[in-house]
């Protein structure tokens, strides 16, 4: 019936949709019959996350904090910025210059990388150092984030260590959020079990009441205007679990957000699923041409991170060098444009998209950039 195109769907979603995503979320990605909610992309999935899992004072009083790793996705520092970011949210933040650094603010804990992978002896002490008394008695980090492969870094992580820091998370009863937004582009084919796993069609999640997955149809299946992406919470334990009872209270945010996402969008997201992942395997094999032409014409920088997960590389670079100014010049004089590292919590860095233009047109985008490169590095 057309007519129910213009009606709202159930807060959690189009029930076809709900019925399909726990089907794949089952044979695809592991997770046996978890609650599911659709947003309006794996950006409100966040905020749907973040409001739901942090108070504004925890039951110790204190601004209870989710971690982040540099360099870090900006929508999701920004998330936390303009709703639990403390003294520094909200229209506080537009005050003080210091607000547009993530470690300013009291809400977030930002942890460091090594060529993109993530600290886990970093964040073992400061799960300790910020937990209440005996192991029972909570945290003040109620939230670690994790991009999975990288944006911005465009590294895919190992099972392994996907699988230590999910323990780790486990054994400090804190909230572990996945957003795996770029499944589908797990390059090199990291997050696998084993050699013979890397023929199947799969991208591993962890089924534990602790970890909240986010999904999204906007890389993938091109769909980022459609905004479409969904959240997956544990089911297990039933009414008195923790996946159970954070689902029901962001139902109360979904709500208030957005009640819904467009029914119209969802219905496009189930024709595009049917499709199937194979489809999407396809479309991202033709990637390999940019990315190839991508790292050529970053080979002149001191170094480069990426390039076997998501759609990215990051370069540092030359020393003295600012990198909002030197974007603002690629673009100005040479018609391409990248993302400064400053906003991703790495100055002096840029991430370049290799996903943006078709083969033949990237290669002229790596030309110009290589020139770029060699020119403004050289006025330093």
């Amino acid at each position: 019936d057309g007519r129910l195109i213009h009606t709202y769907c159930p807060d959690e979603g189009y029930p076809p949709l709900l019925t399909a995503l726990k089907d794949k979320l089952q044979t695809e990605n592991g997770l046996q019959n978890p609650h599911v909610m659709v947003t309006s992309g794996a950006n409100q999935a966040y905020v749907n996350c973040v409001l739901t899992l942090l108070d504004e004072r925890d039951e110790m009083g204190n601004i209870s904090k989710c971690v982040v790793f540099e360099p870090y996705y900006f929508n999701h520092v920004m998330a936390v910025q303009s709703t639990r970011g403390g003294g520094l949210c909200g229209g506080n933040a537009a005050a003080s210059a210091a607000a547009t650094d993530a470690k300013s603010v009291e809400g977030l804990l930002v942890g460091p990388t090594t060529e993109g992978v993530p600290d886990l002896a970093w964040l073992r002490s400061q799960l300790e150092d910020h937990k209440y008394g005996n192991d029972d008695a909570g945290n003040a980090i109620r939230m670690v984030t994790l991009v999975n492969p990288g944006n911005p870094t465009g590294v895919s992580l190992p099972h392994a260590f996907l699988e230590e820091i999910t323990q780790l998370t486990k054994e400090y009863g804190v909230w572990l959020v996945m957003d795996n937004t770029y499944e589908h582009f797990d390059v090199e084919k990291k997050n696998k079990l084993s050699d013979e796993e890397k023929d199947n069609d799969t991208f591993a999640c962890f089924d534990e009441e602790h970890v909240i997955n986010i999904f999204s149809f906007s890389k993938g299946f091109a769909m980022a205007g459609f905004r479409v992406g969904y959240i997956a919470l544990s089911s297990k334990n039933g009414e008195t679990g923790r996946g159970t009872n954070a689902y029901e209270e962001m139902l109360k945010i979904q709500d208030t957000i957005a009640i819904c996402t467009s029914r119209i969008s969802q219905m496009a997201a189930l024709g595009a699923l049917q499709a199937g992942r194979e489809w999407v395997y396809e479309q991202v094999k033709t990637l390999g041409t940019g990315r190839a032409a991508i790292l050529e014409a970053m080979s002149s920088l001191e170094e480069i991170i990426g390039g076997n997960g998501a759609m990215y590389l990051m370069g540092k670079l030359p020393d003295g060098v600012d990198d909002q100014e030197f974007a603002s010049l690629l673009v100005e004089h040479y018609g391409v444009a990248v993302i400064p590292g400053s906003f991703c919590g790495l100055p002096g860095w840029i991430r370049v998209c290799y996903s943006n233009l078709p083969p033949e047109d990237c290669k002229i985008a790596a030309s110009r950039l290589k020139k770029g490169i060699l020119e403004l590095a050289a006025t330093k």
